[in-house]
């Protein structure tokens, strides 16, 4: 299942701000890079809901089809395109992209719908639960050990998730596949050896055609939500919302520890449960509460125990 790329690729950086940390100064960089991505997805749910009348599958399309041509402006400014011919001779590469990319494609679209429906603490549920589901593949799929933290921890969630199920008389959807389809996207990028820049072009490239065609079959329907109006900017910027992120993460990656961002990732769920509840007035009840607080517990469980380890190995060098 892994894939090598024969040809060596660059790092992973748009310009020379993105490099690598060679000063001590960079990790005050990298915690203002790690602070604006997560506050930036934290608040994606106002961006969406600002798109009310815009069906979610459009709203998919335009966000595929933008971030397609953003990325490859961008990659041409870096001079990268070439890296992408060469990846398009690896075919193994191009097929498990093409599921990366579909995996992908149903986070967005999961939770634009989610947004859409009024269900913001659905998915802040969803992202809390993610760091959990990647640690269960990782012991499925690749073998990795458990500790015992970890384990509990898993049970903990599991609870969490069973007090959903009986709490709405059925299987949490947008909780469940929201982090599922993540954690798996994650899983299959982490096997592949391709710079995060290029693999992202590539998963929109193969994903652009259908969005387009969808795209085009809703403007002949007079179906479209695009125009000449505040709508029709707000889906223009789609692409731009999607890829800055993505970017900013990237770099601020260079520039911290893996720990650092473990914490710092959960500021995002964080802010979109107190957006949901607070701006978009949704319910939280007492079972939702306990969900939250069993998950809370889990996390903190799973990040001392990484402190711990992490303080031992740096002991021990």
């Amino acid at each position: 299942m892994i894939i090598v790329c024969r040809k060596v690729f660059p790092a992973d950086y748009l310009v020379r701000f993105m490099q690598y940390p060679k000063h001590s100064n960079q990790q005050h960089k990298g915690i203002i890079l790690a602070l604006s991505t997560f506050l930036m997805w934290g608040v994606f749910p106002v961006y969406f809901k600002l798109l009310d009348g815009v069906h979610s599958l459009q709203i998919l399309a335009h966000r595929i089809f933008w971030s397609f041509l953003l990325l490859f402006i961008l990659l041409i400014f870096l001079r990268r395109l070439h890296n992408i011919r060469r990846l398009l001779k690896v075919k193994k590469a191009i097929m498990w992209l093409l599921l990366s990319g579909t995996l992908i494609s149903a986070n967005w679209g999961i939770f634009i719908y989610a947004v859409e429906q009024g269900k913001i603490l659905e998915t802040s549920l969803g992202y809390f639960i993610n760091p959990f589901f990647s640690i269960l593949l990782g012991a499925i799929v690749l073998g990795e050990k458990l500790s015992l933290p970890a384990k509990i921890s898993i049970i903990i969630v599991m609870i969490a998730i069973c007090l959903q199920i009986y709490t709405l008389g059925g299987l949490p959807f947008i909780s469940i596949f929201l982090p599922l389809s993540f954690a798996l996207y994650g899983l299959i990028r982490k096997k592949i050896t391709i710079p995060a820049l290029e693999g992202l072009f590539i998963e929109t490239s193969l994903m652009a055609p259908f969005a387009l065609i969808f795209l085009i079959y809703t403007t002949i329907n007079g179906n479209s939500g695009f125009g000449l109006h505040t709508t029709g900017g707000l889906l223009l910027l789609s692409g731009l919302v999607t890829v800055l992120p993505l970017l900013t993460f990237t770099s601020a990656t260079h520039r911290l520890p893996l720990s650092t961002i473990g914490f710092m990732q959960y500021i995002s769920p964080s802010i979109s449960m107190i957006i949901a509840v607070l701006i978009y007035k949704e319910n939280l009840d007492n079972y939702k509460l306990l969900s939250f607080i069993l998950i809370w517990i889990g996390l903190i469980i799973t990040t001392l125990s990484s402190l711990k380890i992490n303080i031992i190995k740096i002991k021990n060098v």
